[in-house]
């Protein structure tokens, strides 16, 4: 059976993959779509037809242009939702990408790694303490798992965290 602290580390690479992958999957698809969306056509500027002298096509021609206009504004804040959305998706991986790492500091028992370990499930645990208030009885239970998972992770750090073994070390 692997040390406790090896399980939280792999728990924390596990987590780091899991969220960081899609997110910048997420983050290149919604950049692409952002550039897609932002470099679409131009409405071009047009000059009002009086609809006493062009009549019905006038009056047409006047409203399309409108359209066009407003469309062209929905197109841009659709591009400037995107980019937005490309932005915070490329945050989530960073921040998976820094899980991952302290998963890699646990495994190697570093002390920095076991700090920022226990304050990222304590955070967790106090959003999960929060949010177990305002579910179900059902979904409080998943919820309640959460917890015992940060319960576990919390004791690891703080009372079952050892370096590695001089055995172990050299086996590595």
């Amino acid at each position: 059976m692997p040390p406790h602290r090896l399980i939280v580390a792999i728990g924390f690479q596990v987590v780091g993959w899991v969220v960081g992958l899609p997110s910048f999957l997420l983050a290149l698809a919604l950049g692409a779509g952002a550039i897609m969306v932002g470099s679409g056509p131009k409405p071009q500027t047009a000059h009002y037809l009086s609809a006493t002298h062009y009549g019905i096509a006038g009056l047409l021609t006047n409203a399309a242009t409108w359209v066009a206009g407003v469309l062209a504004v929905v197109n841009e804040f659709a591009a400037w939702v995107l980019w937005v959305l490309t932005v915070l998706a490329f945050v989530v991986t960073v921040v998976a990408f820094g899980v991952w790492l302290v998963g890699r500091g646990l495994g190697a028992a570093a002390a920095w790694a076991r700090v920022l370990a226990a304050l990222m499930i304590a955070a967790l645990a106090g959003v999960g303490l929060l949010v177990i208030s305002l579910l179900t009885t059902k979904a409080a239970l998943v919820d309640a798992t959460g917890l015992a998972a940060c319960g576990y992770g919390l004791w690891v750090l703080g009372w079952r965290f050892k370096p590695p073994r001089i055995e172990e070390s050299a086996a590595s």
